[in-house]
């Protein structure tokens, strides 16, 4: 089918970059978590506060103008601070106890993965990349349904094309099938709640639409929209879900990769 061909072509580069963006960003709490710190080592002695804080401060970063900090009730959270030197400005946290640096509150690595967020949601353009995006979702929508079709080998063998034989000549083809087959409801999800989240007017206005008590405060789809969208993000299965997340979040790049060996060996041969 040269529809699946030529859509697959068209969006190669866009689907790479947003499966391993995408699979990039799914440790984005735990990665938060384990570079920012979130308590002090040591809550023994005086918490400075007030003043003794601020002259701590002033004391701490001599070269900075502090322009404000933050406290926090919790006895073991470190003081958020906001300095500015140069006209540029930049946030730290400081142990109120040691009156010791405790390290930037927006260090190198959270700024990498939060550029890889943009760049996963809106192409790093802003309302126009995530209706760009919307687009993409529709193209990989196509893409699984004429990848379902293509694959469809009877129903008498359709068992066999859901593994790689071992002594096919064919075996990147078979990896291509097989990765689609296995993965078709991920990649639907994934495509349809792309759609959704690019242009949710029309779903939402379908959902009102099949809403047959406007005033029970309840729609259709109130459980399934977040459910798929959990989906989409990895968001379950804490550590483990997540990391078994990424590598499923790589399988479009893969299909896409295999894909295209197996059409550039046919205009080879």
């Amino acid at each position: 089918m040269k529809i699946h061909l030529w859509v697959a072509l068209a969006v190669g580069l866009y689907v790479i970059v947003i499966s391993v963006s995408g699979s990039a960003v799914v440790l984005r709490p735990e990665i938060n978590r384990w570079a920012v710190p979130r308590a002090v080592p040591d809550t023994s002695g005086e918490r400075a506060s007030g003043d003794s804080l601020a002259a701590a401060l002033a004391a701490a970063y001599p070269d900075h103008e502090v322009v404000r900090f933050s406290e926090s009730r919790f006895p073991r959270s470190p003081v958020s601070v906001l300095l500015a030197r140069d006209g540029i400005e930049h946030g730290r946290l400081f142990d109120p106890y040691a009156l010791a640096d405790m390290g930037e509150s927006f260090p190198p690595v959270v700024r990498f993965v939060e550029w890889l967020v943009a760049l996963h949601d809106d192409l790093l353009t802003g309302q126009a990349g995530r209706k760009i995006n919307g687009i993409g979702g529709g193209l990989m929508l196509v893409l699984v349904v004429t990848g379902l079709v293509l694959w469809w080998p009877g129903k008498h063998s359709w068992h066999r094309s859901l593994y790689i034989p071992l002594r096919s000549p064919r075996k990147i083809w078979h990896l291509h099938s097989m990765l689609g087959i296995w993965l078709s409801l991920l990649l639907l999800n994934w495509s349809l709640t792309s759609l959704y989240l690019a242009f949710p007017g029309p779903f939402e206005d379908l959902r009102d639409w099949l809403d047959q008590d406007p005033t029970d405060f309840v729609r259709p789809g109130d459980t399934l929209i977040p459910f798929l969208l959990d989906g989409h993000f990895g968001r379950f299965g804490g550590l483990w879900g997540r990391t078994t997340w990424i590598v499923l979040g790589l399988a479009p790049a893969a299909l896409f990769v295999t894909g295209f060996l197996v059409w550039w060996r046919q205009q080879r041969d």
